[in-house]
């Protein structure tokens, strides 16, 4: 139980792929175009997760899919809610926008995983970028940064690698793909094969709650700076 719940915080962070790796986003074109063998962990319930490896990350990484019944706005509208990430994503106890220009597609933000007693909590500052492509789909990429405004805590253990995208894009007029990639170092002494242990079920969760998340008009009805919904 107390390694379920150790997994369930430290993908806390992976899942919200507010999600770079070390070839940006690495979508299925990137990955295939270097060979990157994939694993097929999960499929079911609508939602697909491989695992695979890169080289200079000992953990897996993970690329999990899914088909909301959902426009475009509303899926890319609930991922940027950080004001509500905690109540979906699980153990994040706190989400804080350090900066964001809608206009430049950028942010920056702090974010505070609450990991079981008696290991420590730690905290990641991600900064990010949202753009729509020139197809329609929308493309957020994520990474750990340095931020002054966020200095080091010692109640805390600060994540400096970690990596993700999202990949959006709207199929009809009511149904939408998703498509999220990531990477964490959870740091500290935890070791790699229990980390991996639990790749393929963390995406799959998030998923999972975000397809029930994106239903409500909160998000449905949402407007975005620059993010627009194709038509059909």
């Amino acid at each position: 139980m107390m390694q379920r719940q150790i997994m369930t915080a430290i993908f806390g962070v992976m899942l919200l792929a507010l999600p770079l790796s070390s070839s940006l986003a690495e979508s299925k074109p990137a990955m295939e175009s270097r060979n990157v063998p994939e694993k097929l962990a999960i499929d079911r319930q609508g939602v697909k997760v491989w695992t695979y490896q890169i080289d200079g990350n000992p953990s897996f990484n993970y690329r999990a899919h899914t088909v909301l019944n959902s426009n475009l706005v509303g899926a890319v509208a609930a991922i940027m809610d950080t004001s509500y990430l905690s109540e979906w994503v699980p153990h994040t106890s706190r989400v804080e926008m350090l900066s964001r220009d809608d206009q430049a597609g950028t942010f920056t933000l702090l974010m505070e995983i609450k990991f079981p007693f008696p290991l420590k909590n730690r905290d990641v500052v991600v900064a990010g970028t949202i753009k729509q492509q020139p197809d329609g789909s929308v493309l957020i990429q994520n990474k750990a940064a340095v931020d002054p405004r966020a200095p080091v805590r010692p109640e805390f253990i600060r994540i400096t690698r970690y990596e993700g995208s999202w990949l959006v894009r709207q199929l009809d007029a009511k149904r939408t793909e998703v498509t999220t990639t990531g990477y964490a170092d959870p740091a500290g002494s935890l070791p790699n094969a229990i980390v991996n242990m639990f790749v393929q079920q963390q995406p799959y969760q998030m998923l999972k709650n975000m397809q029930i998340v994106v239903n409500s008009p909160r998000y449905q009805k949402a407007k975005l700076v620059n993010i627009q919904n194709p038509t059909f």
